[in-house]
């Protein structure tokens, strides 16, 4: 038997929740009144409407065996439907009322049935079949089902704009969050607001309601569809010992960002032309930690649908195996001979100074950087890290050119260089995903390409305060006086500098946690530490890592799907 395409959009499979006579056959849809469906609380969703045939409630069945923790297959030759949970084995087939359990014979009141094009099958028992409990809620309209598990507590909001979707889009938008069973899930259509504040305080209010904790926010479509915050570079910088003091300004340089999704303690007066010099210096009440993880498929309508199908054939590949981490980096940034940008140094540097790594496999790259990138992506499935968009094929480490002029990454070869397997990405130090649009690299890879789930920076990101060396004191002479020169950074060393995000990014992976958790929790930890480098009494940013700390955090975002368990 073939195994059913959880992400095939040629024949989406639903089933039906079949309710018996007594309660549920006195059940009535009301008119213009649709049945609901929940499963231990959370809401399910469909792209047909459940309904009732022959006195029965019938629903859609791929959301309703997925919800349930059942795997489905279909059978095109003998129109059958297998769903598979714990051992449990249930057999239909389309328009016979015999049905199986585990090889036994059940008889059904209404057969599955196809209904514009979906399948529907019957509900209580599939839903009894697996051991859960269903019960009809008259007063609400709504089916109740139960497998005794407890009612989840996070809130997980996922965001689109109907009017910027296909039905294919939405349909597949809705079996994807259908997926997250350990979360309230609330589809919230975000077409009738026009700015980023007014989106904020609508899912702010959204969650006021509801109650209980957030657990991220998943947003679907372009900034044009969905939209996102502006971001000014404006920076105040006073050295610690007052000598320069000056203010870095520039009203013209903006960017979006998605980052004030992250926390529902901001002002949304303050969110509009933010920056970390407004924050601090005129006390703006804007919260600079993140709470839970935001993640954007910046695709636009007519394009979700195929990605998700794409994400779906991606899972499927590389479960049960282990991804290895492939670096490509031409260095820019070098201080006396030392390449302070040096991200391949960096994770070599993981793996023998900090033991990252232990469980995951990386390779890096210096030279003829397109030709090996091509190389690496035909072997397979990868985690792609790029430290920047140039370098030269003359060896820009060893030569110490400083990267070069050469591209060797951008929107005309990407999907020929990186054509043969899926791949996801990390790009540093530069605008990959410039106004969360669809004019960029990162667009062109997701919507036309094998790229999954890439993070990426929406302005060109700063290296400033990287720290593979610092300038610190080696050896004290026979005088008292000490010499300096330049050693490897520690772990202190690291801390309020980007490389310290980097380091509990790929620590997060070592220990299992998701590419999202990871990215997340990373953010926070940097978020927190960069917060210890503002001068309290003078109410202005001393250190120059933090305002282009924090302006690295915010312009850098996690730009595909959140991964269901």
């Amino acid at each position: 038997m073939k195994n059913f395409r959880c992400n095939s959009m040629i024949f989406i499979m639903l089933i039906a929740t079949l309710l018996p006579f007594g309660s549920f056959a006195s059940a009535s849809d009301g008119e213009g009144s649709e049945i609901t469906v929940t499963i231990d609380g959370r809401p399910v969703y469909f792209d047909v409407a459940p309904r009732k045939i022959g006195g029965r409630v019938m629903v859609p069945l791929r959301a309703i065996f997925e919800g349930l923790g059942a795997e489905v297959g279909w059978e095109e030759s003998t129109q059958t439907i297998t769903g598979t949970k714990d051992g449990t084995v249930v057999t239909l087939r389309l328009n016979d009322t015999k049905a199986e359990i585990d090889g036994k014979v059940v008889r059904l009141d209404v057969a599955a049935t196809k209904i514009n094009g979906r399948t529907l099958v019957p509900a209580r028992f599939v839903a009894e079949s697996f051991g859960a409990e269903v019960q009809w809620d008259e007063s609400r309209n709504r089916v109740v089902i139960s497998t005794g598990a407890a009612a989840p507590e996070g809130r997980y909001y996922f965001v689109y704009n109907s009017q910027k979707v296909t039905a294919e889009d939405l349909a597949a938008i809705k079996l994807y969050v259908n997926k997250f069973r350990d979360t309230y899930n609330v589809l919230f259509d975000s077409s009738k607001y026009r700015t980023a504040p007014e989106l904020y305080d609508a899912l702010k209010a959204e969650q006021k309601k509801l109650g209980g904790k957030v657990a991220g926010v998943q947003i679907f479509g372009t900034s044009g569809d969905v939209p996102a915050f502006s971001y000014v570079h404006k920076i105040r910088y006073v050295d610690p010992e007052g000598r320069f003091p000056r203010i870095e300004e520039n009203k013209n340089e903006k960017y979006v960002t998605d980052f004030f999704y992250s926390n529902f303690k901001s002002d949304s007066k303050y969110l509009t032309d933010v920056s970390v010099y407004r924050v601090f210096d005129e006390n703006a009440p804007v919260n600079l930690i993140p709470e839970w993880p935001v993640s954007r498929l910046m695709l636009t309508k007519g394009e979700i649908a195929g990605y998700i199908e794409r994400y779906y054939d991606y899972r499927q590949q590389i479960e049960g195996k282990s991804v290895p981490t492939v670096a490509f980096d031409a260095p820019m940034m070098f201080q006396d001979g030392y390449p302070q940008d040096d991200i391949n140094f960096f994770l070599k540097r993981l793996d023998k100074d900090f033991g990252l790594f232990e469980n995951v496999e990386y390779r890096t790259y210096y030279d003829d950087l397109t030709e090996n990138m091509k190389k690496e992506n035909k072997e397979g499935v990868m985690d792609l890290l790029v430290g920047t968009s140039y370098g030269t094929n003359e060896g820009a480490y060893q030569n110490k050119k400083g990267g070069g002029k050469e591209t060797f990454l951008d929107r005309k070869n990407i999907n020929t260089v990186l054509g043969s397997n899926y791949y996801t990405a990390f790009f540093w130090g530069f605008s990959s995903a410039e106004g969360l649009g669809t004019d960029s690299i990162v667009h062109d890879g997701l919507s036309k390409g094998k790229m999954i789930n890439p993070i990426a920076q929406t302005v060109m990101g700063s290296n400033n305060g990287v720290a593979n060396y610092v300038w610190a004191p080696v050896e004290q002479t026979e005088e008292g006086e000490w010499l300096y020169w330049y050693r490897e950074a520690t772990y202190e060393d690291l801390q309020n500098r980007p490389y310290y995000f980097f380091y509990h990014y790929f620590a997060g992976l070592d220990q299992g946690k998701t590419r999202l958790q990871s990215f997340h929790d990373a953010k926070v930890e940097y978020a927190a530490e960069l917060m210890k480098h503002q001068d309290p009494k003078q109410g202005h940013l001393w250190e120059p890592n933090f305002g282009i700390g924090f302006e690295n955090i915010i312009s850098l975002h996690y730009l595909g799907l959140a991964d269901y368990q």
